[in-house]
């Protein structure tokens, strides 16, 4: 057939397994008993909507390796870049949250894995990609105090 694109089956296996693990956390939610609950919302809801974001990546990931693979991949000669110092700078980002989350706080340790994962997949302004991650993980700050009444590390610590 003249204009058909091929299945990428490495693509398609992303997306499968994405489904399976929205699945996985499903079923985890649904065996949550129902009195179990936090501040705000009951303990299952949240899993549930994790579980149905990560489906509906993996169906719109799917239906691409489907129609001819991922799109937007930056690529040079044939190659996606990122690759090795892409992977690195995305492990040394968690390895710093792991390392300064209860020095700086969870905010600004987030802020930063947020700006080291930004540079790993090709961002070249680190100062701004580090504000967006701050601004993505105030909110997810908020809602684990206030809305599941989960204590995390501060927002941020008293000597900064």
């Amino acid at each position: 057939m003249a204009g058909a694109r091929a299945v990428v089956p490495v693509q398609l296996a992303i997306g499968i397994g994405l489904i399976a693990l929205s699945a996985v956390l499903a079923v985890g939610a649904f065996r949550f008993p129902p009195e179990m609950g936090f501040v705000i919302l009951p303990a299952y809801v949240y899993p549930y909507v994790v579980a149905g974001f990560l489906c509906a990546v993996g169906v719109l990931l799917s239906y691409q390796a489907f129609t001819g693979g991922f799109r937007e991949l930056d690529s040079v000669n044939g190659r996606v870049v990122g690759g090795r110092t892409g992977a690195a700078w995305v492990t040394g980002g968690l390895v710093g949250v792991a390392l300064l989350i209860n020095l700086i706080g969870f905010v600004l340790a987030a802020g930063l894995l947020f700006a080291c994962s930004a540079r790993g997949f090709g961002s070249r302004h680190p100062l701004r990609d580090l504000a967006i991650g701050i601004a993505l993980t105030l909110p997810i700050y908020w809602l684990f105090n206030a809305g599941l009444g989960v204590s995390l590390p501060p927002l941020v610590n008293a000597w900064i």
